[in-house]
């Protein structure tokens, strides 16, 4: 009975060591995932072989053929020390990466900071496109960061408007200062701008006596200034932008040998185009 009780303690102390040796394994096992995990729950940093990176901001937004730029952070880690050099992949079509510098030395536990400027070109693609920061250090490649770049059309809206103010007469030319509205967030360059006669009104009295009055009674002269027109943000006018009266569009009645007074009060319908994108 006391052999067979000894051999039972001996069991008994190989299972327990058994059992710790197990629970040691998955406590290491729990350490390396929760690493793991940390990691990738940063959103804006990664680090491998001793460098650490992160991007300010997590995202950009670029017109067509405007640029985007992101702060690039590099900390040495784990005593790291050396030459690192940034990299960027992800970009879509059209589009180029540049870091300034292109590359940093790190000492141990230092940090340096480069910028990335993203340029896009008329023809980049519109949307949104995850590009991913990474670094060459030495000879290894440190875990990427993953950014957005949100590219959007560079033709943006806006209004124009006018009003002659004074009534013509036959032989009378009258300077239009235009009004342009831009509601984006940002200037515009414009390439044209059109003025054109839509429609006249005449008066009842006119209309009852069958007196004539068209398009053709007018003549237009458009906006002869040169492009691109910047329209800053809000509403100006072609006076506040600096133009002169020679550069304004122009509305002229003819003075002809016909009977004109179906004009007399007529109503004037202007039409606008033009065509501007964001600088």
């Amino acid at each position: 009975m006391q052999n067979t009780s000894g051999r039972f303690r001996t069991a008994m102390r190989r299972t327990t060591k058994a059992a710790r040796v197990l629970l040691l394994g998955l406590l290491v096992m729990f350490v390396s995932a929760g690493s793991i995990f940390a990691a990738s729950q940063g959103g804006n940093q990664g680090n491998k072989t001793g460098v650490t990176i992160q991007v300010n901001p997590s995202s950009r937004t670029a017109d067509q053929g405007g640029t985007a730029t992101y702060t690039v952070s590099l900390t040495s880690a784990s005593g790291y020390s050396g030459s690192v050099t940034p990299t960027a992949s992800g970009l879509p079509a059209s589009t180029t990466a540049a870091f300034a510098p292109a590359s940093v030395t790190l000492a141990s536990g230092k940090s340096a900071t480069v910028t990335l400027t993203v340029a896009t070109q008329a023809t980049t693609p519109e949307g949104k496109t995850d590009l991913t920061i990474a670094t060459a250090a030495g000879t290894s490649q440190a875990t990427g960061v993953v950014v957005q770049l949100i590219v959007q059309g560079s033709k943006k809206t806006f209004t124009i408007s006018g009003n002659l103010g004074t009534p013509l007469s036959p032989g009378a030319t009258i300077p239009l200062n235009l009004s342009i509205t831009n509601p984006n967030n940002k200037g515009l360059a414009l390439s044209s701008l059109a003025v054109s006669i839509a429609s006249v009104t005449r008066t009842q009295a006119a209309v009852a006596a069958g007196l004539s009055c068209t398009p053709a009674d007018y003549v237009v002269t458009n906006y002869s200034g040169q492009y691109p027109l910047t329209a800053p943000v809000g509403t100006s006018t072609l006076q506040s932008l600096g133009l002169s009266q020679n550069q304004w569009p122009r509305i002229a009645m003819l003075d002809t040998t016909s009977n004109q007074d179906g004009c007399k009060g007529a109503r004037l319908q202007l039409a606008y185009s033009g065509a501007g994108e964001g600088n």
